[in-house]
């Protein structure tokens, strides 16, 4: 799973006590911390975890029942097969720490399309896009912080063309690199929404992006720091800067190190699927699960997790 900004990487090698800040800067350059209302389309996937709130994922508001994210972020990572594992979204805040800001909804139903598939040799990822409907709709006409995403016409924001682009989300801020084991691990993640700018469909010699997919490369990323989506931002947003155009999802790398060329599910391709969810047509085309837990009620009263 993804997150937004490494603001540093460190390396452990075999003595562990050595510990080397490769970049030395508290804060990527060009990332920021979102200001409230700033990306008010922007929703955290939650889950509650032995008495605290644990953000695993984002999604981006359609209307005020649908939420779209990441198929990856809601299936077993075995299986591929959708897990019926209890989901709140958060939305309308910027700090996952204060709860008295924000709006909590639980999941009722997951809808994914039924040809998503995972080949992790390679590692890539086919059809990775989901959409949560909720039990009770977000209340966007009383709310100032809440608000949707536009979606692409179809055959828009195509390579060769490049734009502009922003990715947002609360995952990891650092990375750590196991020299003798040779294992990349996630730091902690960030309880304060940050997003990256950068250019939608950058060309790349190296990483190759796929029909299905916009790839991503940060400003910081394209000046040599790492910069941009990683472990804990799948499902995420990928607009049109200064826009609330969603023309990608947050997926993956084909690469250990995040926050470097990111791969996104292009939503101009699922606008049918799309489409079919948020219009109760489904059919043989579209797996779906419901969810039977109830928590929203107690997320204003739980502290998230450290």
């Amino acid at each position: 799973m993804w997150t937004i900004k490494i603001n540093f990487l460190l390396l452990l090698f075999h003595d562990p006590s050595l510990i080397c800040y490769v970049t030395g800067r508290l804060r990527i350059i060009g990332g920021e911390f979102a200001l409230p209302g700033e990306f008010p389309y922007f929703a955290t996937l939650q889950r509650l975890t032995e008495g605290c709130t644990h953000a695993f994922c984002g999604g981006s508001i359609l209307d005020e029942y649908h939420i779209v994210t990441a198929a990856h972020c809601v299936t077993d990572n075995v299986t591929y097969e959708l897990e019926n594992e209890q989901i709140t979204i958060g939305a309308g805040t910027t700090d996952l720490t204060d709860k008295k800001v924000g709006v909590y909804r639980d999941v009722g139903e997951v809808f994914v399309p039924l040809t998503y598939t995972r080949n992790k040799k390679n590692r890539t990822i086919y059809d990775d896009i989901a959409i949560l409907k909720l039990r009770h709709p977000l209340p966007l006409d009383d709310n100032k912080t809440l608000g949707t995403v536009q979606l692409p016409n179809a055959g828009e924001y195509l390579p060769p063309d490049t734009y502009n682009g922003t990715t947002a989300g609360f995952g990891a801020i650092s990375l750590i690199a196991h020299w003798d084991t040779g294992e990349i691990e996630s730091g902690p993640s960030d309880p304060y929404l940050k997003y990256a700018s950068g250019v939608i469909n950058a060309v790349d010699d190296f990483y190759v992006c796929k029909t299905a997919e916009v790839c991503f490369k940060s400003f910081g990323f394209l000046s040599g720091y790492l910069e941009g989506a990683c472990y804990g931002d799948s499902g995420g947003p990928l607009v049109i800067e200064n826009t609330n155009i969603l023309v990608g999802i947050t997926s993956h790398s084909n690469n250990d190190f995040c926050a470097t060329y990111g791969k996104f599910t292009r939503i101009s391709s699922y606008l049918d699927f799309i489409e079919k969810v948020r219009n109760n047509e489904i059919d043989e085309t579209i797996s779906s699960v419901k969810l039977t837990l109830y928590h929203e009620d107690y997320f204003l009263n739980s502290p998230r997790c450290e």
